[in-house]
C-alpha cells in the first residue's frame, strides 16, 4: 500500500492498538472487580479499576473511530464483499443470537453480546476491504477471517456458559474472550503494519 492508502494503513494499525488496549484495560477491570474470593475493591484499587473500565471504553471508541474512515476509504478500491453488507448484517446477527441465547439457552442478554457482534463485524470489514483492495493476499485474508470467526465462536460459547458456572470457572470464562480479542487485535495490528 502506498500514497494515500498508507494513511488508511496507519489508521488501521492504530485502531487495532486502541482495541488491544481496550481489551487489556477491560481485563484489568474484570480482575479487580470480579475475581472470586478477592477483597472488595476500595480506595485507590477501586479508583484504578474504574479508571481501567473508563480507559477501556475510550480505547474501544477510539479503535472504531480510527477504523471506520479507513474502511470507508478502502471500500472504494475493494472488489470483495461490500463493508456496508457487514454493517447491515451485524444487527440482524445480534437479534438472532439474542433470541437464541435467551430462548434456547436461557441466558440473560447483556452488553457483551453486542460487543462481540460489533467487534466481529468490524474485523471482518477490515479484512474484507484489505483483501478486496489487494493489500492482503487471499490466503492471509482467509486466515485472518477464520481467526476472527473462531474467536467470535469462543466468545459466544463463553457468553452462553458464564451463568452456568461456579464463581471461579465463571471468572475465567469471562476473561477468555477479553484475552482472545486482545490477542487478535495485536495480530491484526502487526499484520497490517507489515503489509
Amino acid at each position: 500500500m502506498g500514497g494515500v492508502d498508507a494513511g488508511f494503513q496507519g489508521l488501521l494499525v492504530w485502531s487495532h492498538v486502541c482495541l488491544a488496549l481496550c481489551a487489556a484495560l477491560y481485563l484489568a477491570w474484570w480482575w479487580i472487580f470480579f475475581k472470586p474470593r478477592g477483597d472488595k475493591p476500595i480506595g485507590s484499587r477501586r479508583t484504578f479499576g474504574i479508571a481501567c473500565i473508563v480507559g477501556a471504553a475510550f480505547g474501544g471508541v477510539a479503535g472504531v473511530a480510527l477504523a471506520v474512515p479507513a474502511i470507508g476509504g478502502l471500500s472504494a478500491y475493494s472488489e470483495g464483499i461490500p463493508a456496508w453488507a457487514l454493517a447491515v448484517g451485524a444487527p440482524v446477527l445480534y437479534v438472532v443470537l439474542a433470541f437464541v441465547t435467551k430462548r434456547v439457552f436461557s441466558r440473560p442478554i447483556t452488553t457483551e453480546l453486542v460487543l462481540f457482534v460489533l467487534w466481529c463485524a468490524l474485523e471482518l470489514a477490515v479484512i474484507t476491504v484489505l483483501g478486496g483492495s489487494g493489500a492482503l493476499t487471499s490466503p492471509t485474508a482467509t486466515m485472518l477471517g477464520v481467526l476472527v470467526i473462531g474467536v467470535f465462536a469462543i466468545c459466544l460459547v463463553s457468553y452462553v456458559l458464564y451463568y452456568r458456572l461456579d464463581p471461579m470457572p465463571a471468572f475465567i470464562d469471562g476473561a477468555v474472550p477479553l484475552a482472545a480479542v486482545g490477542a487478535v487485535s495485536i495480530v491484526m495490528a502487526c499484520t497490517i503494519a507489515m503489509m
